[in-house]
């Protein structure tokens, strides 16, 4: 099995050669057109993507907006999107529904640098956490038309506008491949996901980070939140960004309903004292991520 194998999730959504094997999930849903009416119905039945958010649509997949950074700390803007599969083909060569990245912008030179890309086997965000993509060093340019060039118009172009705030849905060209880089031969695969759920042998074991072991932290009386979206899905993205920095402490999705509607926030807790939260929050803001420090509630 080479990379590409590995690789297959991006593959689906932006044109990458790909292969794979299913999960062996029941059936999903999917839209029988494109059409802007059954796709929105279909959006709105199978998703809690809101449809203001989507970015571009293809044969493939649906890519939506989670979250942006401005730029900050000599680091262009930043943009978190997620996608959801659209076709059963799409599902059967990758064995997952939903997946999510973050992208790096660079506005002036038009390019792009893709992050970890993670891969999940059920619609919105759910289930097994599988990382599916190293982050990239090299900046790709998204070609016009397609849904990276999308994903970049979303980090660098405040006139920006997605495909269901125009009056047609227009369908984004597949991105062209990039070269897949060489890997030794994989080994039995490890989840990355904390629960064993079904494995899914399409993922390349050497390309995986495994999570490092939880530290003891003391409960404190401070949080930091990264964000808040209405989308509990986009809420957990935003943690899965921020994870890795956590070192180990409690993250966790709160509600809260503001002008009448609920939003959930996604919180980093675990902090002894302000000084303490400040300084992670601090770190997050010098990697280009928004965040403040509140009492813990």
């Amino acid at each position: 099995m080479t990379v590409r194998a590995g690789l297959a999730v991006v593959a689906a959504a932006w044109g990458l050669a790909a292969g794979g094997v299913a999960s062996g999930q029941d059936a999903p849903a999917f839209p029988e057109t494109l059409s802007r009416e059954p796709l929105l119905r279909w959006l709105q039945r199978e998703t809690d993507i809101m449809p203001e958010r989507v970015l571009a649509v293809t044969p493939q997949a649906i890519t939506s907006v989670v979250s942006t950074f401005p730029a900050g700390g000599g680091q262009g803007p930043r943009v978190v999107i997620r996608a959801e599969a659209l076709s059963a083909e799409t599902h059967m060569r990758t064995g997952a529904l939903s997946w999510h990245v973050s992208l790096q912008a660079d506005c002036q030179g038009r390019r792009l640098r893709l992050g970890e890309t993670t891969g999940y086997p059920q619609r919105n965000l759910l289930g097994e956490r599988l990382l599916l993509r190293v982050a990239e060093t090299e900046w790709r340019v998204p070609e016009p038309g397609t849904a990276l060039e999308s994903a970049w118009r979303a980090a660098c172009d405040p006139s920006f506008k997605g495909p269901f705030q125009t009056s047609a849905v227009s369908v984004a060209r597949p991105d062209e491949p990039s070269p897949a880089p060489s890997a030794p031969a994989p080994a039995a695969r490890q989840p990355v996901a904390r629960e064993p759920v079904a494995t899914d042998p399409a993922v390349v074991p050497s390309i995986q980070h495994a999570s490092p072991p939880p530290r003891q932290v003391r409960a404190g009386g401070y949080v930091v939140q990264v964000g808040a979206s209405p989308s509990e899905a986009e809420a957990r993205g935003l943690l899965d960004a921020v994870r890795d920095r956590a070192g180990g402490r409690e993250t966790r999705i709160e509600s809260a309903v503001v002008g009448g509607r609920t939003w959930r926030r996604a919180v980093v807790a675990g902090f002894g004292d302000a000084e303490e939260a400040g300084a992670f929050c601090g770190g997050l803001k010098a990697a280009g991520r928004d965040c403040f420090v509140r009492p813990a509630r």
